[in-house]
């Protein structure tokens, strides 16, 4: 009678153990973060070339010389080849100590390079960029990213759109457990595009990716409201992701109502978590 007693009780605590696993799992909005950090990561390498091109009076206008203020700091050398074809521009980051303080960006230091090559105008309908990153880190964490954007001339709403192929977006966290992805992407420039500097230029971004996560489990998400990205603000504003983990519960990332801050929250099952990005 001992003996049973002692194996009903390890029964009862390995399902309680086992139950506490299971909510863990479910409630885990990993997944749903590190799919943000991937995907304002992607974003903010694209408007960093924009900003170090317009700096440089080439790629977004070609009349675009005058000196403003940039995302890049002073230990971010850019170096422009307008003479190859493609044409070709590349942001090393300072390798020593922690790297470059990205003040002006999102205030993380960085080191590595990014590469950016492109056939023509930015403006202009079939100009195709490509954009690579090299050894790049931000804080303890390699991003490895490769993707090609096609300018795809106006759309039925009259702003430029790009189609973004995202072939990699990479993560390799200093804890050694890493995120994959692909991704698919439209950007809308919805505003700032009749003016002179890239500061004011807001995007909306649609579309879908797949990966594996930290914890191994493949993922879908589908951007069900469109992302508003605004140059001026280090978080994504506006817009929705549903994040679908194999075998749990979805994920859905809510960035709030357009503020500019760093606010969001991960509904997991009918639960909301509120999370600082």
């Amino acid at each position: 009678m001992k003996n049973s007693k002692i194996i009903i009780a390890l029964m009862i605590s390995a399902l309680y153990f086992t139950s506490c696993r299971r909510e863990q799992d479910t409630a885990d909005t990993s997944i749903a973060t590190d799919n943000y950090t991937a995907t304002q990561e992607s974003n903010g390498i694209i408007d960093a070339i924009n900003s170090a091109a317009f700096d440089n009076g080439v790629l977004k206008l070609d009349e675009a010389n005058a000196s403003t203020s940039t995302l890049l700091p002073e230990c971010a050398t850019v170096t422009i080849d307008t003479v190859s074809n493609p044409k070709s521009i590349t942001i090393e980051f300072a390798s020593d100590g922690n790297g470059c303080l990205c003040t002006d960006w999102d205030n993380k230091y960085r080191k590595g390079k990014i590469t950016a090559t492109w056939t023509g105008k930015y403006r202009n309908e079939g100009t195709i960029i490509q954009v690579k990153t090299d050894n790049y880190f931000v804080g303890g964490n390699q991003f490895d990213y490769l993707k090609t954007v096609t300018n795809n001339g106006l759309n039925l709403n009259g702003n430029l759109s790009f189609s973004v192929d995202v072939q990699k977006a990479n993560i390799y966290f200093s804890d050694n457990t890493s995120f994959t992805s692909t991704a698919s992407r439209t950007r809308e420039w919805i505003s700032g595009s009749n003016t002179l500097t890239p500061y004011d230029d807001v995007y909306s971004i649609t579309g879908s990716a797949s990966g594996v996560s930290r914890a191994g489990d493949n993922f879908t998400y589908t951007i069900t409201s469109p992302l508003n990205i605004a140059i001026g603000c280090r978080w994504i504003r506006k817009g929705v992701i549903v994040v679908t983990p194999d075998s749990k519960p979805a994920r859905t990332i809510d960035f709030g109502d357009g503020s500019c801050d760093n606010k969001a929250t991960v509904e997991i099952n009918g639960t909301v978590y509120n999370v600082n990005l």
